[in-house]
């Protein structure tokens, strides 16, 4: 190609000007390629993007095979809940309710009563829950096929309480819609006592920063006592549901507010895998429940960080709300093993 001034004084001879157009001509044609491919993944990556709102949407208002309808399958779903026992876990729907949630077992289903749900020791029922909105969240487990474990939810109505009962119990509407979905990111499990030995709790202060464990712990629980202060109610990747009992120790102050912090070092037993495993947390309470009439308390606390297990200098890992990876394997092991122990699987 012959280069062309715009200052030029004169005009090219009519022999190279044809020769100049004609060469201009092919690099047109070939800036076309690139163009095209240019073009051609704005509009893929667009259609991308359109695709995943639209997925994101559907996932959202639970349509498209997410959820069921046909009241034979919803009354088979239940009932396959209500023979494996399994817990729901209620929340109350309205903003008011500051999430406040809590847990049950299914005790009978009637088609002309409703669902009856026994609650926890813990919570008392009271009648202002008449005419309530909850969400109801369980899963069950599958026999024999992928996945080992199937989510659902539903969103009703409290139509009864009774507490007359040894273990107070509401009813709920049979809802019209199941959806197939779980609230929590990950997977908890209710362990027997002797799959975690030990636990050893201190809170954070700025002098412990680098090694908590060199102090006494706050609180400690240990399977070989008879008496212990805390008792482990439920772990999953994301965190542990504790129970304290009284008298708590002067140190932890009367208030456990949302927010604070501790260090765990947590024992993790598994009966497939050899010798025990180790694991040191930095915690944060999520929610508290206080039992008024026995004192105890229910704290939910949130895993913020751990320490991997390498040799050379300790880092703290922030986990962002992901988990440990380790502990979500190990959660989902036991659970496998548990109910290959029940014959359920």
């Amino acid at each position: 190609m012959f280069p062309v001034s715009i200052f030029a004084p004169f005009p090219l001879p009519v022999s190279q000007a044809g020769l100049y157009f004609q060469n201009w001509g092919f690099s047109f044609s070939d800036a076309q390629k690139p163009l095209t491919i240019t073009v051609a993944l704005i509009v893929f990556l667009t259609l991308v993007s359109v695709a995943g709102t639209l997925y994101r949407r559907a996932r959202k208002s639970g349509t498209a095979g997410l959820s069921i309808h046909e009241p034979t399958k919803i009354r088979d779903t239940l009932n396959e809940a209500l023979q494996q026992r399994a817990t729901h876990e209620l929340r109350f729907e309205d903003e008011n309710a500051q999430r406040i949630g809590f847990t049950c077992s299914p005790a009978d289903i009637d088609s002309a009563v409703g669902i009856t749900l026994e609650v926890s020791g813990f919570i008392k029922p009271q009648p202002s829950w008449v005419g309530r909105s909850v969400v109801c969240y369980f899963r069950i487990a599958r026999q024999r096929k992928e996945p080992k474990w199937l989510f659902f939810s539903f969103a009703t109505t409290i139509i009864d309480i009774d507490s007359r009962q040894a273990i107070p119990r509401i009813t709920l509407a049979i809802p019209d819609q199941l959806d197939r979905k779980q609230r929590r990111e990950h997977l908890r499990l209710d362990p027997p006592s002797e799959d975690i030995p030990e636990v050893q709790i201190w809170p954070e202060t700025l002098s412990n920063l680098d090694h908590p464990e060199e102090d006494p712990p706050l609180l400690e629980y240990l399977v070989t006592r008879q008496e212990n202060p805390l008792n482990i109610l439920n772990i999953s990747a994301g965190g542990l549901l504790l129970e304290l009992r009284p008298p708590l120790p002067k140190a932890l102050g009367t208030d456990l507010e949302k927010g604070q912090r501790f260090y765990i070092r947590l024992v993790l037993r598994d009966p497939e895998q050899g010798p025990p495993k180790t694991y040191q947390l930095l915690t944060q309470i999520r929610n508290v429940f206080v039992d008024p009439t026995h004192g105890k308390r229910l704290i939910g606390l949130s895993f913020v960080a751990h320490l991997p297990s390498t040799e050379g200098l300790r880092r703290w890992k922030s986990l962002d709300g992901k988990g440990v990876e380790e502990i979500e394997d190990w959660v989902f092991k036991r659970h496998l093993g548990l109910y290959r122990e029940k014959g359920l699987i």
